[in-house]
């Protein structure tokens, strides 16, 4: 086996084509239940609607030539990372393998599962806790308050915010991890991170507001959320130190 002092930069550049080439592949096998499962995740998509009254099947139009298959091709592909996701991760951290000490292996080594399950879990908290809401603040109360109505929307414009809000939430997950493992590699003590408590909670409300619709409560509960994770990672990294002075 190859160590990261007798690798040449072709080497790596190797390494690197291999991880992007079995990355893709696992996409496009995720891709082929993403397409035989197709109604089935667009009915699952269409739930938030149904649960504020609302049939999907009159509400979501498709006047262009090109919508379906706009839909057809961002269901494929997000579904395919989203099934993809925890052979990529691992794929990364082969990559990196090589370059690391020994403990920081073992934080890697660790922490991919760890990221595959808060994307779901943000992902999850996307769907089930926010767009609910975004699409009764957007649609409804904002069209009661202005003395409008919204008859129909395009279904293009409806999966594009469905699948944005999931992956926010999903991507946004990640930052706690990452805060994890600097940590546990001793790179960033847990009373730095108390210190910036107050600084790290503005810079995740405007990340929220960036990453959500302009709604408050997808806003709020993405960044108190992140917050409270920020705050159990200062609690593992304290332990952490901990453990390392004993």
């Amino acid at each position: 086996m190859r160590t990261d002092a007798s690798m040449s930069i072709l080497d790596h550049l190797e390494d690197l084509r291999k991880m992007i080439l079995r990355s893709c592949m696992a996409i496009f096998f995720g891709m082929i239940p993403a397409v035989i499962y197709m109604r089935e995740i667009l009915n699952f998509l269409y739930q938030p609607l149904r649960k504020l009254g609302v049939d999907p099947e009159t509400f979501l139009v498709v006047p262009q030539v090109m919508g379906s298959f706009k839909v057809f091709v961002s269901v494929m592909f997000w579904g395919g990372l989203l099934l993809a996701s925890p052979f990529i991760v691992f794929f990364v951290a082969q990559f990196i393998f090589p370059g690391l000490h020994a403990n920081e292996k073992r934080v890697v080594r660790r922490s991919s599962w760890a990221a595959v399950v808060l994307f779901f879990a943000g992902g999850a908290l996307g769907y089930m806790g926010t767009i609910h809401y975004a699409l009764q603040t957007l649609i409804f109360a904002l069209n009661d308050w202005m003395g409008t109505t919204t008859e129909w929307i395009y279904l293009t414009d409806y999966i594009a915010f469905v699948l944005k809000l999931i992956m926010g939430f999903g991507l946004a997950f990640q930052l706690p991890l990452i805060v994890l493992m600097i940590g546990y590699a001793d790179l960033i003590s847990s009373d730095s991170l108390r210190k910036s408590r107050r600084q790290v909670l503005v810079g995740l409300l405007v990340m929220a507001m960036l990453l959500t619709p302009p709604e408050p409560i997808s806003q709020v509960m993405m960044g108190g959320s992140l917050y409270i994770l920020y705050e159990g990672c200062i609690l593992l990294i304290s332990r952490h130190e901990k453990k390392a002075k004993g």
